[in-house]
C-alpha cells in the first residue's frame, strides 16, 4: 500500500513522527507532503533527516509552503496545491491528520478522485459549530472511509452521526505515544531555569485560538487573569500572540512573561515542570495530561473530553474570576490521573494494523 500522509503546520507534523518509522517496517509505503516551507527545515547529520522545531523527522517528500492567512485562504491554496499532488500521484490512499484547513483540503480533493480517506483523530467534537475546527472535523467524518478514533467518546460520536462501526477504529492518541517517547530525552531538562523560574513555581501558558485572541475584550480579561494568579507565568510565543497583544493596545508585564517560541522537546520541559497550564490548545490539553500537569482550559467547550473526564483539565470562562477559580482547584487537586485507553506508545502499531487490513471505499 502506498498512501500519502499529509501534515499540516506544526503540530500535525511532530504529532505524527512516531508513525513514519512504524510504516517503514510495516512495508507501507508513506509519504509525507507538509503545508509548511523547506526554509522550516534544518539539516541533520543523517541523510534522509530533518529536524523542525527540535525534532528529527523523515524529510516531507512535498513542502507545499502553504502561506499563513484566513481560513478561507488556506483551504483554497490548499485545496489547489493538492488536487495537483494528487493528479500526479495517484496513492492508494490518504492519511488525513487532526483539524486543520488543510485537512478538509485533502478529504475534498481525495473524495473528489475516489482515493480512500482513513482519517487521525476522527471523531474529535466539541459540540459548538461556532468553532473553525468543528466544521472541519465534521466535514471530513463525512468523507472518510477509515476513522481512526484516539479516545472512546470520538468513537461514541462517530456512530452517533451514522458513521458504519466497522469503519472506526480506537486506536489511541498518536500525539500521546509522541509525548511518551520523547519524555525520557528531556528527563533531566530543566527548561525553566533558563527564564529563571524554578519547578513547580510558576504557571505554563499557550493560546492560540482567534475566538479569545482576536476578541480584545476577551484577550485583555484572559491576560488581566494570568497577571493576577500569584506566580510568574511563562508563555513561549509560537503563535503570533505578542503582534495581536500590540494591535489591541494591551501591555502585558511581569509577572507575565511572553518568551520567543521554543523547541517541541523545551515545551514538553516547560509544560511538565509548571504547577499548572492555561491554554487554549488542544494538543497542550493532551500534552499535560500525559506529563502530569493539571490544565486549565479557557474556552466554552474543548473536544479533548477524554481529558476532562480523566481529571487532568478543566474548563473556565474567560474571566479573570472564573480563570483564578479553575487554576486554584487544579492546584489543589491531584497530579496523579489514569490517562485514557490506548494514550501508549503502541499508537502508530494500532494504525499500521488498520491501514492494512484496507480501506473499503466508501459507497
Amino acid at each position: 500500500m502506498r498512501i500519502i500522509l499529509l501534515a499540516g503546520a506544526r503540530p500535525n507534523l511532530i504529532k505524527v513522527a512516531p508513525l513514519l518509522p512504524t510504516f517503514d517496517r510495516s512495508g507501507i509505503t508513506a509519504q509525507v507532503a507538509f503545508t509548511g516551507s523547506r526554509e522550516w527545515a534544518l539539516p541533520t547529520d543523517e541523510p534522509g533527516l530533518v529536524s523542525l522545531w527540535g525534532v528529527t523527522v523523515p524529510t516531507p517528500e512535498w513542502f507545499l509552503d502553504i502561506a499563513e492567512g484566513t481560513s478561507a485562504a488556506q483551504t483554497s491554496a490548499s485545496l489547489i496545491a493538492l488536487e495537483q499532488l494528487l493528479d500526479a500521484e495517484r496513492p492508494d490512499a490518504v492519511l488525513a491528520v487532526g483539524d486543520h484547513d488543510a485537512t478538509l483540503a485533502l478529504a475534498i480533493a481525495a473524495a473528489k478522485r475516489s482515493i480512500p480517506i482513513a482519517h487521525l483523530e476522527a471523531g474529535l467534537r466539541c459540540g459548538d459549530l461556532s468553532v473553525p475546527e468543528e466544521v472541519n472535523r465534521v466535514l471530513v467524518s463525512r468523507l472518510t472511509a477509515l476513522h481512526l478514533a484516539c479516545d472512546e467518546a470520538s468513537m461514541g460520536h462517530l456512530v452517533a452521526e451514522g458513521v458504519d462501526s466497522d469503519r472506526v477504529v480506537l486506536v489511541g492518541s498518536v500525539l500521546a505515544e509522541s509525548v511518551i517517547r520523547n519524555a525520557e530525552s528531556v528527563r533531566d531538562r530543566d527548561a525553566a531555569a533558563d527564564y529563571g523560574l524554578t519547578r513547580s513555581g510558576y504557571v505554563a501558558a499557550s493560546f492560540h485560538c482567534p475566538d479569545n485572541l482576536e476578541d480584545r475584550t476577551r484577550c485583555r480579561a484572559i491576560f488581566d487573569a494570568l497577571g493576577g494568579l500569584g506566580m510568574p507565568v511563562l508563555m513561549p510565543d509560537a503563535h503570533g500572540v505578542s503582534n495581536l497583544l500590540a494591535a489591541h493596545g494591551i501591555h502585558v508585564d511581569d509577572p507575565v512573561r511572553i518568551v520567543d517560541g521554543v523547541p517541541y522537546r523545551d515545551m514538553l520541559a516547560i509544560v511538565r515542570d509548571a504547577a499548572v497550564v492555561v491554554t487554549d490548545s488542544g494538543g497542550v490539553q493532551e500534552e499535560a495530561c500525559m506529563l502530569g500537569t493539571p490544565c486549565v482550559t479557557v474556552r466554552r467547550c474543548t473536544e479533548r473530553v477524554a481529558t476532562l473526564e480523566a481529571g487532568a483539565n478543566r474548563l473556565a470562562g474567560a474571566t479573570p474570576e472564573a480563570i483564578a477559580s479553575a487554576v486554584h482547584e487544579a492546584m489543589e487537586g491531584p497530579r496523579k490521573w489514569i490517562t485514557p485507553k490506548r494514550w501508549d506508545k503502541a499508537v502508530s502499531q494500532r494504525v499500521v494494523r488498520a491501514l492494512r487490513r484496507g480501506i473499503s471505499p466508501l459507497e
